[in-house]
């Protein structure tokens, strides 16, 4: 099956490819207070803007916007709550407190809830960050964290950012450090036969959580989701369902981007 990089906008053929990995001289990232490390490009706030920026900055960048227009907006107290209020999500129970070590190598699909929660600055969301470059988010997923942020808000202000819709920076963002959507292409039918299955079983689980679900079933992979989920059906094929609130640290190993010329 081939995943193919999405992120679920249309390309502008006059933007620079901001997702592109690249070298910084050491120079310039001691001018920056870079340290060794990956950095992410993205797209600044004005026309012809680029931004360099640790994974670290750019999440707090992105954090702080957010929390900005949830709160100028005053109708949900967080992206969590705007998924469960919003969208009407099933608040998640207690976690069941046991460290998950995922495989060190290998896909990982994961639902939107997650994604949330990293975007909300949960604490428990924190283990997510070194997993983003070999995380999948199906369309679905995709569909409901864009919901999530015009319940918070982003219908009302257009942007956060100043040059571009709020939900396009927030991809940005999220793809700029690793995550990438599914795009289903000849192998399309056996993921779509799962869902239909655990929807038939009435698992009580939304059609993020079910097409998150086939999609690890169907790659023999890990699902991440936000919350405990019971015994499911044959149609899950013995996927592993991990709460991310249960992830085991994992350190970045993550390719240095700042190096020492020659």
């Amino acid at each position: 099956m081939k995943l193919v990089a999405s992120t679920g906008t249309v390309a502008r053929p006059s933007t620079v490819d901001y997702r592109r990995r690249f070298t910084l001289p050491t120079t310039l990232a001691d001018a920056a207070g870079i340290t060794p490390g990956p950095v992410v490009v993205l797209r600044g706030e004005r026309p012809g803007e680029l931004l360099v920026t640790t994974p670290g900055a750019a999440l707090a960048r992105v954090r702080a916007a957010l929390a900005a227009t949830v709160a100028a907006h005053g109708v949900h107290g967080s992206l969590r709550a705007a998924l469960v209020d919003g969208l009407g999500r099933a608040a998640h129970g207690p976690a069941a407190g046991v460290p998950v070590d995922l495989p060190a190598e290998g896909w990982i699909v994961c639902d939107a809830a997650p994604l949330v929660a990293l975007l909300d600055g949960d604490p428990d969301a924190e283990a997510l960050v070194p997993l983003l470059p070999r995380t999948v988010i199906t369309d679905a997923a995709e569909n409901d964290l864009f919901m999530v942020l015009l319940a918070a808000g982003l219908a009302a202000a257009d942007t956060i950012g100043g040059q571009i819709d709020g939900h396009e920076q927030v991809m940005d963002v999220l793809t700029a450090l690793g995550l990438r959507t599914a795009g289903l292409d000849t192998e399309w039918a056996p993921v779509r036969t799962r869902e239909f299955a655990l929807r038939t079983a009435d698992a009580g689980l939304t059609d993020a959580e079910r097409a998150t679900i086939a999609l690890a079933a169907h790659l023999g992979v890990p699902a991440l989701l936000g919350r405990p989920v019971g015994e499911l059906p044959g149609a899950a094929g013995g996927v592993s369902l991990v709460d991310y609130r249960d992830l085991a640290p994992t350190p970045a190993t993550d390719t240095p981007a700042v190096v020492t010329p020659a």
